[in-house]
């Protein structure tokens, strides 16, 4: 999962994806340095935001079978739960033009899947593409012979399984996530401040030298 910060509020002006590149591009010609420096100003804001979702995957009692599960899903197996990584980034979301800047990764198998299971509203145990079977998996039988299978899903273990993650350490399914966005929803409108002053300031740096 990747929580993406978005960089400004309803009724204002918005970025798009070449206005960014554009003035990094602005910026390098100015100086390297500054298009550097550009990018670590703006990951200073997905650092805050960074902090509560970590802080919440922490305080987080996952179910018991993600507990003792000792595979990739395991919580906190082969991956921290609260591993997370900020990005930069300036590719466009979803059919919008305009760039989010920032994001904050979940890189945790485990912690993905509490964070947004179910999260689509869809019925959950569906299996691949609502098939009502997994994706298709490789096993090797005990001659050493490799076959490729399906398994059959029940809708209703997915629905329980949904309603486990939900009653984890009193955690509530949000239309967005169940831990990242809670975790920084009430201080979004400050952090699209914060992103949005950056972008003025370093596009008045470039105006100063292209003007």
């Amino acid at each position: 999962m990747e929580f993406q910060l978005p960089i400004l509020g309803t009724g204002k002006p918005t970025y798009s994806v070449g206005d960014i590149r554009q003035l990094q591009k602005n910026l390098r010609d100015i100086e390297p340095e500054l298009k550097r420096q550009f990018v670590r100003d703006i990951k200073k804001i997905g650092k805050a935001a960074q902090k509560p979702i970590v802080k919440a995957i922490r305080q987080v009692q996952p179910p018991s079978g993600m507990r003792f599960n000792y595979g990739k899903t395991g919580w906190g197996r082969e991956i921290a739960a609260d591993k997370t990584k900020v990005r930069f980034r300036t590719q466009a979301g979803g059919k919008s033009l305009t760039t989010s800047l920032v994001s904050v990764r979940l890189e945790s198998p485990a912690a993905n899947i509490l964070d947004m299971a179910g999260r689509s509203g869809r019925s959950t145990g569906g299996g691949y593409k609502n098939s009502g079977r997994t994706r298709e998996f490789t096993r090797r039988d005990k001659y050493g012979n490799i076959h490729t299978m399906t398994r059959a899903v029940s809708r209703q273990a997915g629905a329980k399984f949904v309603q486990r993650l939900n009653q984890s350490a009193g955690i509530q399914q949000s239309q967005a996530s169940r831990m990242a966005w809670p975790a920084v929803e009430r201080d979004l409108p400050q952090f699209e401040k914060q992103i949005d002053a950056i972008i003025r300031d370093y596009y008045r740096i470039a105006n100063r030298k292209f003007s």
